[in-house]
């Protein structure tokens, strides 16, 4: 079992973890990127037509390990 940190960056707004979650490794950390991803996004209203949220995932060293990403794009099509 390994610590693995998992920030939330909203834009330019990071939010660090600052516990830590014991993960059976890196592809267990892969999978609950994912899903801290989606239940993050589940509760934010996209205020701007673009929005950038990414889970960056790092080990106890601060190291990086990896990333998962969702961007919003709302575009109006028409007249309206």
């Amino acid at each position: 079992m390994a610590l693995y940190f998992f920030d939330v960056r909203d834009d330019n707004r990071l939010y660090p973890d600052d516990q830590g979650t014991e993960m059976d490794g890196l592809k267990a950390a892969r999978t609950e990127a994912f899903a801290a991803l989606a239940d993050y996004v589940k509760e934010i209203v996209p205020t701007e037509n673009r929005r950038r949220v990414a889970i960056e995932v790092r080990n106890e060293k601060s190291k990086p390990l990896l990333k998962a990403v969702m961007i919003f794009e709302v575009e109006v099509l028409g007249d309206s």
